[in-house]
């Protein structure tokens, strides 16, 4: 089966999905997406600026996607909703669904969008073509990733209902690893002995100890016995490794440990000539592989299941 996996970024979705049985195509306008594609040997790649480019070619079984977060995200304080441009181009992603007409598709984004009037007026008009739709947030720990994150998924499906893909999803619902579990090998491994294992060496850090100690909103000590908060790019959030302030070397995590944190595994790398604050924003935009690979599994049954007249086999 074939998948179309738009806005793709580093691949958290694609990832998932192609290990569990699917062919993946993935379209963003990055150069460095192109790159990771293709040393991750993740599937093929369009390079596309999907705000005017139209991807027509080749029927795809299932459209993935998640358009840029920031005209909902709750930190985005300047321009919100219809003001950003990036605003439409969730309409962008609708568009491929309504084109290419696939038997499913999945989108992704900040919990903010399930209240968007762009996404409601989109639902209605791919109701009307016949898919059943429904959203839900899902909480990426509770599918066994070390990270907390929140996220609001949409699932459409042409032959039969959209409410099975969530229902046959927390069946697959497992504690989750710890920060332990995935960067403990890392603790004492020296900046750049490991690839990604790279950070800025920030020398304002201590000035911030009191709000790191409170626990102010985003100014995150990470604990090792327990999954990480959900957080953005690294050089904008200053996400403190466990060690920090405790005796041990006191700085922000690396490229590779929010890789781990999100989900991707030891071997997944960025290119070598990737800049550091685009390899933290890309990982900072993934869908986490573990709950991606779950996602795979159940849409794949789902697919497979229902026979060309809709019922079940």
């Amino acid at each position: 089966m074939k998948i179309l996996d738009l806005f793709c970024g580093a691949g958290g979705l694609a990832l998932g999905f192609r290990k569990a049985g699917f062919e993946v195509t993935g379209v963003d306008k990055n150069p460095s997406a192109e790159k990771t594609f293709e040393i991750n040997r993740i599937g093929d790649f369009i390079q596309a600026d999907l705000s005017k480019d139209v991807i027509e070619q080749d029927h795809y079984d299932m459209i993935l996607g998640g358009p840029p977060c920031k005209p909902w995200a709750t930190v985005n304080l300047v321009r919100r909703g219809a003001e950003h441009r990036d605003y439409y181009l969730l309409s962008k992603y609708f568009k491929h669904v309504q084109m290419h007409r696939p038997n499913a598709f999945l989108l992704e984004n900040v919990p903010a969008v399930a209240n968007s009037s762009l996404l409601k007026i989109n639902v209605a008009k791919t109701r009307k073509l016949g898919y059943s739709v429904e959203g839900q947030f899902v909480r990426y720990s509770e599918f066994g990733a070390p990270t907390r994150r929140r996220r609001y998924f949409l699932f459409g499906i042409k032959r039969g209902s959209a409410k099975t893909f969530f229902a046959r999803l927390a069946h697959f619902k497992r504690n989750p690893r710890t920060l332990r579990d995935v960067i403990w090998y890392l603790r004492n491994r020296e900046k750049g002995s490991v690839r990604d294992h790279d950070w800025p060496e920030l020398k304002t850090i201590d000035k911030y100890r009191e709000y790191y100690q409170k626990a102010k909103y985003g100014w995150y000590i990470l604990k090792w016995k327990e999954p990480a908060p959900s957080f953005g790019n690294v050089m904008k959030t200053y996400i403190l490794h466990p060690d920090s302030f405790n005796g041990g070397i006191t700085r922000v995590i690396s490229v590779k440990e929010a890789m781990l944190i999100m989900g991707f595994n030891r071997t997944f790398n960025f290119p070598k000539k990737c800049g550091l604050g685009a390899r933290y924003q890309m990982v900072a935009d993934s869908v986490s592989p573990e709950f991606s690979f779950v996602a795979g599994k159940v849409a794949r049954e789902m697919l497979e299941d229902v026979s060309p007249d809709g019922t079940s086999d």
